[in-house]
């Protein structure tokens, strides 16, 4: 076999590959089960990485005692966010398993860490000097910080800077008033479709 038909036979196998990736990508986003979520913020992030807005939502810092969690779950575990739709159209996070729900809405995760949630100061007597002493309290569950690999969303160094912007301002309610659309696959597994911004939806272009 020549070198110039070894070369064509590899650049055929890549352009397959990523044919393929792409109409993954397609169907994913075609038919994914498409939810809401709040967008609390961003963290800094690596100018060497690229043109990228770091995404933080309350999807991704979860505490076992606001919603129904195992209680065996470690760092590196994957995980399986149960979800519901509330009234305003946003979804939010009710449970918290190792185990893949049989039904409902559900987005697929991993932990990052998982550590004691600290508790509330108390205040109360010395039983021996009667003097106030304050101590804290037992802890409140645990915290779950969670990676859905929707953390970075790539994008030309104009958008993504307007992004990061956008996400520094807050409206009267104390609210950024960004969501993120997401598209669930059958597992869970989420991929960025856009944004709603201010009630306007913008949905990422695929060309």
């Amino acid at each position: 076999m020549s070198f110039t038909l070894r070369l064509a036979l590899i650049g055929a196998v890549m352009t397959g590959f990523l044919v393929l990736m792409l109409g993954q990508n397609l169907v994913h986003r075609a038919h994914g089960t498409e939810i809401l979520v709040p967008v609390e913020g961003y963290d800094p992030r690596d100018i060497l990485l690229g043109h990228y807005a770091n995404i933080r939502t309350p999807l991704h810092r979860l505490n076992s005692q606001d919603l129904s969690a195992s209680d065996d779950l470690r760092q590196g575990d994957r995980v399986y966010v149960r979800l519901e739709t509330g009234d305003d159209g946003l979804s939010r996070a009710v449970g918290l398993s190792a185990d893949r729900p049989a039904e409902g809405v559900f987005i697929q995760g991993r932990i990052y860490s998982a550590y004691p949630a600290q508790g509330d100061w108390i205040e109360e007597p010395d039983p021996e000097t009667g003097i106030p002493q304050r101590r804290l309290g037992p802890s409140p569950g645990l915290n779950y910080t969670i990676r859905y690999n929707i953390e970075r969303y790539y994008a030309s160094q104009d958008r993504a800077l307007a992004l990061q912007d956008r996400l520094r301002e807050f409206n009267e309610d104390g609210e950024i008033g960004v969501s993120l659309i997401l598209a669930l696959g059958r597992d869970g597994t989420p991929l960025i479709k856009g944004f709603v911004v201010d009630g306007d939806r913008r949905v990422d272009a695929v060309w």
